[in-house]
């Protein structure tokens, strides 16, 4: 079979957004086809070899030539998975810190699936190009930028890895989403809707809470660890979903249904005891590796990926020296469907976390699939296809560490940022800082695609390097992402405060913000969230080193009053301080005929406050566990009141 050494040019349709016009780069075999379809704003592109030989195709480039004024204009570009860069580039300022730098070429810049643009020197500013689907094929979407400031180009850099296309046969491209406007955002979210439709994603109607043992306990954690924690929740009544054991109680990454020392009790009587306590037990997964010392690999080498030479691939990952599952192998899949039914059905896992996903994608030019013809993002797909058919419908799965597009439909929340840790900022290494600034950039995916998962919190005063400020921006960061809120302190140990704090994210409002500037650089700095017509969650971050002053009204609405449910004050017209890397959240809430409430530390959703409007009169009833103090406008005034557990008052 021969490989083809470039690629032909044919002419594109007449109509295109920002008139660009896509041709192969290259000469050579293979011809390009190219529709669009101006009602759906969708891109179909196909290859067809003309050869008389069959020829392999690795990767290739659609570029379309162009001219525009970079002057004032920004980028949205983002990362193929959590750790990837996500972030906004403007063209006329300085390059952020803190990125890996994968979004940079010698000549421009690169997104993953999806890029989105703004010029405002053009009539239409946004353009958003977007791969439909990426469970096959990975595609770039890269940028040229010349030294005098202006755009020269748009490329589509298909990975193709080794696709083998006979003499006279075509070869469909994943469509794509191409379109123009004046909201490089709306647009964005738009897109997103149209890959949920494509890939039938899954989208659960409650956002769950829970409990993760990782980032108190590490893999030391024990049985006696799950079971002071279980405790914990129980006798302070955090409204919780799942407790879920994370890495550390397998005697060996691979050999998961082997649990080690610390678990005596086994895995199936520590879920028994978290059911029967009334919540779902979950548990960690790296369902596609398998460390070198593994039983599972000694005893199936058969299971694991080679080199074209045949050789065993071996990767050295934070898990230790592991080889890759090939998920199309018929034993491996046995194997894999093994674990997953005996944590399920016979342990009684009803929450399962899958960590160390994206090294089964492998580039199938690069090893040898046992099934011809398999790609990197194929074997993943077929991997997780292999776990949701075997898990059933009514099994939680949060993807980590994972390529986002292979996965929609599949699971039913997603990692979308890298691992936070108690600590502000450490480069590109986890942090709060970095945590949180791609978490964010990634908002337009929730209830979309899955539910986004921002990482745990890690509000405790102790064993911690995080200060109180630095630990609200954590919490204010989750809140804006609207995505699983998650605790990892250990719950046992945690002070009233800081209990006090995680239970107002518990449970999730499930709504996640949006910045009240899309343009800003790298990150947004003020958010707000829509919980219902007429209350959102507003609030600013400070990502900078100085103590900064914040005009509350100035992010808020005619006739909209303003709380910090963290501190139990209504917000005057005031400025507002923010200390070096501090978070705020306002409960805002517009105008109404009769008394409202305002405000309640309780919970930024008002979770657990029943609120009935009765002739005029407004009546509340706290039905938590804890005290709470709620703001409310009755009359013109504006009063703060406490409302012990089980109390009810009225206000006319």
């Amino acid at each position: 079979m021969a490989a083809a050494p470039g690629y032909s040019r044919v002419t594109a349709p007449l109509y295109l957004p920002w008139d660009l016009h896509f041709a192969l780069e290259g000469d050579g075999p293979l011809e390009l086809a190219v529709e669009y379809d101006i009602a759906t704003r969708v891109l179909q592109t196909s290859l067809t070899n003309r050869s008389d030989s069959a020829v392999t195709a690795s990767d290739i480039t659609m570029r379309a030539a162009t001219e525009q004024a970079l002057a004032g204009g920004w980028a949205h570009l983002h990362g193929r998975s959590m750790g990837d860069d996500a972030l906004v580039v403007r063209f006329d300022g300085p390059a952020a810190d803190g990125y890996s730098g994968q979004y940079l070429t010698a000549n421009g810049y690169v997104s993953r699936e999806i890029l989105a643009l703004t010029l405002p020197v053009r009539s239409t500013p946004a353009l958003v190009l977007g791969s439909l689907r990426s469970d096959r094929y990975f595609t770039d979407v890269q940028i040229e930028v010349a030294e005098d400031e202006r755009l020269v180009g748009v490329s589509l850099r298909l990975q193709l890895e080794g696709t083998p296309i006979a003499a006279g046969e075509s070869l469909a491209l994943p469509a794509m989403f191409f379109a123009e406007g004046h909201d490089d955002y709306g647009l964005l979210e738009e897109y997103a809707e149209l890959v949920a439709v494509e890939m039938g994603a899954r989208v659960a109607e409650e956002v769950p809470s829970g409990w993760c043992s990782w980032y108190f306990y590490g893999n030391q954690v024990s049985e006696a660890d799950i079971r002071g924690n279980l405790e914990a929740i129980q006798g302070a009544g955090y409204p919780v979903d799942y407790l879920q054991i994370d890495d550390g109680y397998q005697s060996c990454t691979g050999d998961w249904l082997v649990p080690n020392e610390r678990f005596p009790s086994g895995m199936a009587a520590l879920a028994t005891e978290i059911t029967e306590a009334g919540y779902r037990p979950g548990l960690w997964l790296a369902p596609f590796v398998m460390h070198r010392d593994s039983a599972v690999l000694r005893e199936h080498p058969e299971f694991a990926l080679r080199h074209r030479d045949g050789s065993q691939l071996e990767l050295e990952t934070w898990l230790g020296p592991v080889a890759v599952v090939d998920c199309t192998h018929p034993g491996a899949e046995q194997w894999l469907r093994t674990v997953v039914r005996t944590v399920v059905r016979e342990w009684g896992y009803t929450f399962l976390k899958l960590d160390a996903l994206v090294y089964a994608a492998q580039e199938g030019d690069a090893v040898s699939y046992h099934v011809d013809g398999t790609t990197g993002p194929a074997n993943l797909r077929v991997g997780l296809e292999i776990i949701r058919d075997e898990a059933g419908g009514q099994v939680f799965l949060l993807g980590c560490t994972c390529p986002f597009g292979p996965a929609i439909g599949l699971v039913d929340g997603m990692r979308v940022g890298p691992d936070v840790r108690t600590t502000w900022m450490d480069g590109t290494r986890p942090s709060v800082r970095h945590a949180m600034r791609m978490t964010l950039q990634r908002n337009w995916m929730h209830r979309r695609w899955w539910l986004n998962d921002p990482d745990c919190l890690v509000l405790r005063a102790e064993e911690t390097d995080l200060d109180e400020a630095e630990v609200r921006f954590l919490a204010a960061g989750v809140a804006f992402s609207g995505g699983l809120a998650v605790s990892s302190d250990n719950l046992m140990a945690l002070d009233d405060e800081r209990s006090a704090l995680t239970r107002t994210l518990m449970p999730a409002t499930g709504m996640a913000a949006k910045p009240a500037d899309s343009s800003e650089e790298p990150v947004g700095s003020a958010w707000r969230a829509r919980l219902d017509e007429t209350r959102s969650l507003v609030g600013v971050l400070n990502w900078g080193e100085q103590s900064r002053w914040v005009s509350v009204y100035e992010y808020l609405f005619p006739g909209e009053v303003a709380f910090n449910p963290w501190t139990g004050q209504i917000l005057g017209k005031g400025d507002l301080f923010l200390r070096p890397h501090e978070g705020t959240v306002w409960q805002v809430t517009a105008r109404s005929p009769g008394p409202r409430v305002v405000g309640d530390t309780g919970h930024l959703g008002y979770d657990g406050l029943t609120m009935r409007q009765v002739s005029g009169r407004l009546q509340l009833r706290n039905d938590r566990r804890q005290g709470r103090t709620v703001a409310v406008e009755a009359r013109g005034h504006l009063r703060t009141y406490a409302l012990e557990p089980g109390e009810m008052r009225w206000f006319d």
